[in-house]
């Protein structure tokens, strides 16, 4: 029986399948079903390969019906794929129905900005663009606002199509509503239980339309490359919570979605309680800066708010009282949403389905190690952004190794502030602190920046850099009745506080 090149260059480098899978993003199984040739990887996938191991396609067994002669000996260079385009037969009904896209508050310039970037696309390229962002933030509504706009429609005049992947999608069943969209029989498919048979299916029928292919929602760069399908005058639209995933897909065609400016969030609130913004203007600041000015967020408060009698000042009161505490904010959901548009049933996004946002960050704590979880909960006790903190702080007060700090990047929930610090945002920070606190993570946070404060007590920039961090570590010593350090560190401190008028 022969043993196929990777295995045998995955051995001699003495790798599981498990510590390979993990390297590259992917399951067991898949690097199983690439040793054994049952399929074969993705461009992006066999690029990696390539680089890992120091071999080209052919020498570790990766070629495909398309690779021949000398192109087969160089390594990947590009992650797009080599496909071939047939004529269209026929024109290709978009899943969308008609109007206008929804006005969106403070996004006009990132909306022209990807507009402009799927418009642009040189037919000789294979367009790709990826929009990556916290849970909430609005990934979904923008890829709808550009889905209904009439200026893309016109552009991409074969339809548009759309699938919402999910944490754990049925890409088969994904895949084969495509293709009766697109008209495809099951007996033109190969093997109808098999995902790269449909994707060459639909790749041959979709030939040489101009279409646009949205993939909201996806959590793993082998799901989202399934559903690259298209030829080479459509464009695809990856929406992702992920950082690595929408490197995955898109890499140079990434762009992150951003929380909205204070000005815009105050707006996105008016919208849904002009009086109570107009009134409690100061309340109504407090609550954005709460929320960290997160789109779902501010909705989910607007409704709320707006269901409050207006004629009923001491109802409004409580209502607002109530809103101040983060675990009453973070479970709040609308009776329905008004981001989501009449769509086939199993291809509806999935971001705005009617979620709290608890609910949304909830769906990726759950895919988070055990020992990721306990690490985001125990920095959940620094301050959120725009409070910082330093690598080394994590690690001292979540007893997490380093890469633990890597998987909750990956999973969109821990910010990159700077080199070699870190952040969270203030929604995810509430999320965290509602889990419970982490068993001596906070005596943790003291010690280690009672330490700090002795070893920079003279440097006032370092002071500056870590001041909110400090303060949070001194309250914790109250809290905890740490009174030798509480009054240690306030006394280190005094210097510093008189001479910013602290």
């Amino acid at each position: 029986m022969n043993i196929h090149p990777l295995r045998t260059e995955r051995e001699r480098h003495g790798w599981s399948r498990a510590r390979l899978a993990g390297i590259l993003g992917v399951s067991v199984q898949t690097i199983m079903r690439w040793e054994q040739g049952r399929t074969t990887p993705y461009p992006y996938y066999r690029e990696q390969l390539c680089n890992l191991f120091g071999k080209n396609t052919r020498e570790l067994g990766l070629l495909t019906r398309e690779d021949s002669g000398a192109e087969a000996d160089k390594p990947i260079t590009g992650v797009a794929l080599s496909l071939s385009s047939v004529q269209a037969t026929a024109p290709v009904r978009s899943v969308w129905g008609a109007g206008s896209a929804q006005s969106l508050i403070g996004r006009s310039a990132l909306l022209q900005q990807v507009k402009e970037q799927l418009l642009a696309n040189n037919e000789n390229d294979f367009a790709l663009t990826a929009l990556k962002g916290l849970p909430g933030v609005g990934k979904t509504a923008l890829a709808l606002a550009l889905a209904t706009d009439q200026q893309v429609q016109a552009h991409f005049s074969d339809g548009i199509l759309w699938v919402g992947l999910g944490p754990e999608p049925d890409v088969l069943g994904l895949l084969t509503q495509w293709g009766k969209l697109l008209g495809i029989e099951p007996a033109e498919v190969e093997n109808v239980e098999n995902c790269e048979d449909w994707g060459r299916s639909l790749h041959a029928t979709i030939g040489s339309r101009r279409m646009l292919l949205i993939i909201d929602d996806a959590w793993n760069g082998e799901d989202a490359l399934t559903f690259q399908v298209g030829g080479k005058y459509c464009v695809h639209l990856l929406t992702t919570r992920h950082p690595q995933v929408a490197f995955t897909f898109a890499q140079e065609g990434t762009i992150t979605v951003p929380e909205l400016t204070e000005t815009d969030a105050l707006a996105l609130l008016t919208r849904f309680v002009p009086q109570m913004v107009s009134r409690e203007n100061k309340t109504a600041c407090a609550l954005v800066q709460a929320v960290g000015r997160l789109p779902l967020a501010l909705v989910q408060v607007g409704k709320y708010l707006a269901n409050i009698r207006p004629a009923q000042p001491r109802r409004l009161r409580a209502a607002l009282a109530r809103l101040k505490d983060a675990r009453y904010r973070l479970f709040l959901e609308p009776s329905n949403s008004v981001l989501t548009p009449a769509l086939t049933p199993a291809l509806a996004p999935s971001e705005h389905a009617a979620l709290s946002v608890q609910r949304a960050i909830a769906v990726s704590d759950r895919a988070l190690s055990e020992q990721a979880h306990a690490a985001l909960t125990a920095l959940a006790l620094f301050p959120s952004r725009p409070n910082s903190f330093s690598e080394e702080a994590a690690l001292a007060v979540s007893q997490a190794p380093v890469e633990i700090l890597d998987e909750l990047w990956d999973a969109g929930l821990l910010e990159s502030h700077e080199p070699g610090r870190y952040s969270l945002h203030a929604t995810i920070a509430d999320y965290a602190r509602n889990l419970g606190e982490v068993p001596l993570a906070r005596t943790r946070l003291v010690s280690y920046m009672l330490d700090y404060l002795r070893e920079h007590q003279q440097d006032s920039e370092a002071l500056k850099l870590e001041i909110a961090n400090i303060l949070t570590a001194l309250d914790g010593a109250d809290e905890l009745g740490m009174m030798h350090l509480l009054i240690e560190g306030t006394i280190m401190l005094i210097p510093f506080m008189r001479v910013y008028g602290l």
